[in-house]
Order: structure tokens, then C-alpha cells, then sequence
């Protein structure tokens, strides 16, 4: 685990564990979890073993800190290694503080998000456990890449070096971006793209 746990949560590593987290879990948040943590077994349970390597899973939940507090974590996990059989032997798991971010407190549904070309299943279940219908992509490839670039703070002359395109074409696919998503600016894409797990 990172050092940083302590500055986000107030938790010091030594007291910090799977049972610690499902202890802080926020009451109202702890059920969704469970079902979540239940669907993602099932999803990778199905999927052929040269695949599980090419999925991440991501979902939020309130987290109670050592002050007493909460605050919204997004988990995003990926399988880092397998056994022969496609089993899962080791994640990687990022927690971010999305706390700030968090203009509502709808929960952001669990996501399964498809990586080398694999596709994607967005909001699978519902808070109350009904399946839904995966989504087809509502971005291209490229333009996921602007989202994430555009909201780590690049600048269009810097998306268009590190891409290897021009500014304009940039610019082309930042308005397309907020129309697709029906988003003034791209501080509220920001807060939406992880509600809907675009990112």
C-alpha cells in the first residue's frame, strides 16, 4: 500500500487491512459493495483466460477516515497476473480521493472498462441489482485519450505534441467530446466521465 494512505484517510499502514475496509465502509454503501465485489467474480469467471488481463474494474464508495469522516473512493482494479487456468493471482488496485469531484451523491455504478480493443460494459448493475445492457462506447479511442490528457490539465498544443497531431484536430475532437456528452465545459465532463466510468 502506498504512504499516502495516511495523508488521504488519516490511517496509519500498520492498522490498514481488507477487514479495516470493509469495517469503514459507509453502512449505506456496504450492500452495493458486496454485490459489486459478487458481479466482478462472475464477470472474470466467464471470460476466457487469455482475457482477464484485459480488463479494469471501477466503481466509488464512501470510506470512513480515522477522523470519522467520509469520503468517496473510486477503486480501480486490474489483474496483473493469472495462473494457467486464467484464474486470478494478483491485482493492482488505485484508490483515488474523488471526494472533490462528486457534484452529486449518486454512487458511480460498477464498470467493466475493455483495454487492447476489448469492449467495455458501463453501469452493469444498478444500485438495486438489476443487470443492464452494456453500453456501446460513446467515445472513440482517440478521443478517450483527449479526455484523460484534457483532464490531467494538457493544453491543446501539448495533446496535439504528445499524439502527434495538430492543434486543430484537437480542437475538432474537444468539441465533439462535450456535444457526444452533452457537457458545457470540461470540468463538468470530468465529474460525469467518472460517474459513468468513461475514464
Amino acid at each position: 500500500m502506498s504512504e499516502s494512505l495516511k495523508n488521504v484517510l488519516g490511517w496509519s499502514l500498520s492498522n490498514f487491512n481488507p477487514e479495516n475496509i470493509m469495517n469503514n465502509i459507509h453502512p449505506d454503501d456496504k450492500s452495493r459493495f458486496v454485490m459489486y465485489e459478487q458481479e466482478v467474480t462472475n464477470f472474470f469467471s466467464k471470460l476466457k483466460p487469455d482475457k482477464v488481463l484485459k480488463y479494469k474494474v471501477n466503481y466509488d464508495y464512501r470510506l470512513r477516515c480515522a477522523d470519522g469522516s467520509y469520503k468517496w473512493i473510486l477503486q480501480q482494479v486490474s489483474t496483473i497476473q493469472t495462473n494457467e487456468d486464467g484464474a486470478v493471482v494478483r491485482v493492482l488496485g488505485v484508490h483515488t480521493d474523488i471526494t472533490q469531484l462528486k457534484t452529486e451523491e449518486k454512487a458511480i455504478n460498477l464498470s467493466f472498462l475493455g483495454l487492447d480493443g476489448e469492449p467495455s460494459y458501463y453501469n452493469v448493475l444498478t444500485p438495486y441489482g438489476q443487470q443492464k445492457t452494456p453500453e456501446a462506447s460513446l467515445f472513440t479511442r482517440r478521443e478517450k485519450e483527449i479526455i484523460q490528457l484534457v483532464l490531467l490539465g494538457s493544453t491543446t498544443l501539448e495533446i496535439a505534441s504528445a499524439l502527434y497531431i495538430s492543434p486543430y484536430t484537437v480542437s475538432v475532437h474537444r468539441k465533439n467530446i462535450l456535444r457526444k456528452s452533452n457537457c458545457k465545459s470540461f470540468v463538468e465532463l470530468g465529474s460525469k466521465a467518472l460517474r459513468e466510468g468513461w475514464i
